[in-house]
Parts: structure tokens; C-alpha cells; sequence
């Protein structure tokens, strides 16, 4: 399937949209614990599946080499990571009322928990956190996911690269061992989970997340092999009409919700909660396989809900929640950013305004509101510090298409 086909299947964007949902309600959950939603219990999926779908994604198509690929990637994803860090620290209200300083989130770079008495030492530490950890300013704390989403792409290139030369060499010497990239592929992606166990057991943290690079590259690799399961043609054919070959079309959709239901009652069954839970600091739980269990079975059900909701009919509320999870997943870097900039203001002003049983669920419409402001703001006039071109109002809050 070309890249070009691979964008017409809309359950991806919609899939990347809808996990994209789960993270800004879990940081409203986070900053007003009042507003509980049960966010906690998907800790296990959310980022795994982002990675899972981007690993999918991955191509090299359009680049003849590894030069091109990484001027690309550079121009969307590490140029406005370090933009858009560098922009919520300059509008972080912490630097402008220190007094803010004790309600802001806390900071630890790698192992490093700083002691934080001035303005300049809370600017000094949050550079660092940028360009050291790789995990962007306090001010737009969920773009670690972008400069991590960089560094794996550019670390599977390697890898796939390497695979597939390894692939042709053997098979010229041993035809039983042409294609073998896939394999390769596989085994590197264990190790690199081994690795990134090992650096999460024994506390290890090394600069620009490389530990988090591992466990990430894990599922990133794994949405890649998976690939050609899920644009099986026998899987696409699956609709709700009626007709001939009926039969065959009712089984598969059987199937799906079949898949469905079982998937998320195992993770249901396996999924423990800890509020400590965080790839973003490589802190993957007490178990690795109830980690790794739990993330499957998760990634297989959310993938199988939205490949089963790609068949339903194109009526009006389904069509309305698809286009708004797709306009989810093309904003991704400025929802990613202003969501949690809002929560972050809203945190130091208003606390205690907020968290309070009922109330703290209205942080929900505020960020909303606010976010939909920024979208065309950015899109329409702040567009280089994403790294894409300017579009009018009307297509940035577009959910037809």
C-alpha cells in the first residue's frame, strides 16, 4: 500500500485523536483531582498506543536517503519541539510572580530533583530540561512526546536500514534467509525493551531520554510489523451494508467486536493502576509483563474499536465525532501545548477556585474553549513554529475532511 493510500484510512488520524483526547483529560485529572474521569487506568495504553500507530505510519518512500529523512523530521518535529518549549517558558507565569513558584509542577532532570530558590535557577533548570532530558519546559510539559516521537523515528530508520542490508547479505549467501529484516526488526525491538527495563530497574536516566527511546522504540517497531496485518484487504472488506456477500462481511464485523470486548475486558483483568506510572520518565510499574500485557491487549482494542467504527454508517454523529478526532490528530503539536499551558495557568490561579467537587469538571470546557482559540492562531499565523504552511481559519477548525 503506498503512503498516499496509507492517509486515506481514516481510523488512523481518528485512533490518533481519540488517544490524544485521553492524554488532555488525564492532565485535567492530574491538575484537579476533584475531576476524576479514571484516567489513571489507561496510563498503560495511551503513549504505548500513540507509539504503536506512529510505528505504523513510519515510511521512507519519499526520501532517497537518511539526509533528507532527517531534514524533514528536524523541520516538523525537533524545530517546533524547541520553538514551543522555548515559547510557554517565556510566557510561564512562574517568571513573572515567583511567589507562583511552589504550585508549579515539580522538576526532575534525568535523576536530578533541583533545588529551585530564584527565578533565574527555575529558567536555568528548565533549559535543561529542554535540551538535556528532552522533555520540554514546564510550561508545555506533553511535547517530551514530540522530541521523542524525533529521536525514534530517526533511531528506526537505523535500525530498519540496517536490517534489511543485513537481509540481502545473508540472503545472498543462505537463500532460506532472504527476508529476514522482519525478524531482525523483531529481535531488535526485544532488546531494546530489555534495555529499557534494565535502565528503569536499576534508575538509570541518560540525557535526551535515551532510556524512554528504548522502551518507546518497542512499540514504535512493533505498529511497524504490524503493518500489513491491519491493511489486510479481508479486514477492509468488513462494512454494514447489505447485499451479496453478506456472510462474510457480518463475520468480520463480528469479529471486530468480538476483538474488541475481549481485548479491553483482558486489560480490564491485567491493568494496575500506579499513579507513578510514566514513560515519559521511563517509569514502567512493578511487573514488565503485566506492562506488557496490559499495553497489548489495550493497543488491540482500541484498534479493533476504531477499525469496527470505520464501518459504521457516515451519518451525522458519527461524522461529526470522526472529523473532530481527525482536527485532534492534525493539531496535535499546538493542542498538545496550549492544553496543558491552560491546565498550568489554571493550576497557579485557580486551584483552589477549581478543585472542588462538580466545579473541577468545568476546567474541561475552559480548556476547550481556549484551545479551539489557539488552533487558528497558530495555524493561520504562528504556522513556521510548527513547521507547516499557513491554512485559513475555516481549515484549521475543519471536521468535514
Amino acid at each position: 500500500m503506498s503512503d498516499k493510500a496509507m492517509a486515506r484510512i481514516g481510523w488512523i488520524d481518528e485512533f490518533k485523536g481519540f488517544v490524544l483526547l485521553l492524554v488532555c483529560l488525564y492532565h485535567v485529572e492530574q491538575s484537579f483531582p476533584q475531576a476524576q474521569m479514571g484516567m489513571l487506568h489507561l496510563s498503560a495504553l495511551r503513549m504505548s498506543a500513540f507509539f504503536f500507530i506512529s510505528g505504523m505510519l513510519f515510511s521512507t518512500r519519499r526520501f532517497p536517503d537518511f539526509k533528507s529523512y532527517l531534514v524533514h523530521k528536524t523541520r516538523v518535529l525537533l524545530v517546533p519541539y524547541i520553538l514551543l518549549s522555548l515559547l510557554f517558558l517565556a510566557l510561564d507565569p512562574v517568571l513573572y510572580n515567583f511567589d507562583l513558584f511552589p504550585k508549579a509542577p515539580r522538576m526532575t532532570v534525568m535523576n536530578i530533583k533541583p533545588e529551585i530558590a530564584t527565578v533565574w535557577d527555575y529558567i536555568y533548570w528548565n533549559l535543561a530540561k529542554i535540551f538535556v532530558a528532552g522533555k520540554s519546559s514546564i510550561g508545555s510539559g506533553p511535547l517530551w512526546f514530540v522530541f521523542t516521537l524525533y529521536s525514534v523515528s530517526l533511531l528506526f530508520y537505523g535500525v530498519q536500514k540496517v536490517a534489511g542490508r543485513i537481509s540481502v547479505r545473508r540472503g545472498r549467501e543462505i537463500p532460506a534467509c532472504a527476508g529476514m529484516t522482519t525478524g531482525i526488526i523483531a529481535l531488535t525491538a526485544i532488546a531494546s525493551l530489555a534495555g529499557g527495563w534494565f535502565l528503569y530497574v536499576n534508575h538509570i536516566r541518560l540525557p535526551l531520554g535515551i532510556e524512554r527511546d528504548l522502551t518507546v522504540l518497542f512499540f514504535f517497531a512493533n505498529g511497524w510489523l504490524c503493518k500489513g496485518a491491519l491493511k489486510d484487504p479481508r479486514l477492509g472488506s468488513a462494512t454494514l451494508t447489505t447485499g451479496r456477500g453478506d456472510d462474510v462481511r457480518g463475520k468480520n464485523i463480528l469479529a471486530l467486536v468480538a476483538a474488541t470486548i475481549v481485548a479491553f475486558a483482558a486489560y480490564a483483568y491485567l491493568e494496575v493502576p500506579d499513579p507513578n506510572f510514566s514513560i515519559m520518565n521511563n517509569d514502567l510499574g512493578k511487573s514488565l509483563p503485566v506492562f506488557l500485557t496490559s499495553s497489548f491487549f489495550g493497543i488491540a482494542g482500541l484498534v479493533a474499536t476504531f477499525m469496527f467504527a470505520d464501518k459504521l454508517p457516515n451519518i451525522a454523529p458519527f461524522r461529526i465525532i470522526k472529523g473532530i478526532l481527525r482536527n485532534i490528530s492534525r493539531n496535535a503539536l499546538v493542542i498538545l501545548a496550549v492544553h496543558w499551558y491552560t491546565l498550568l495557568v489554571m493550576r497557579l490561579l485557580f486551584r483552589d477556585t477549581f478543585n472542588k467537587p462538580g466545579i473541577a469538571y468545568l476546567a474541561i470546557p475552559v480548556v476547550a474553549t481556549v484551545v479551539i482559540g489557539a488552533i487558528p492562531l497558530f495555524r493561520c499565523k504562528l504556522y513556521r513554529l510548527l513547521g507547516k504552511q499557513k491554512i485559513s481559519v475555516r481549515e484549521s477548525l475543519n471536521i468535514k475532511d
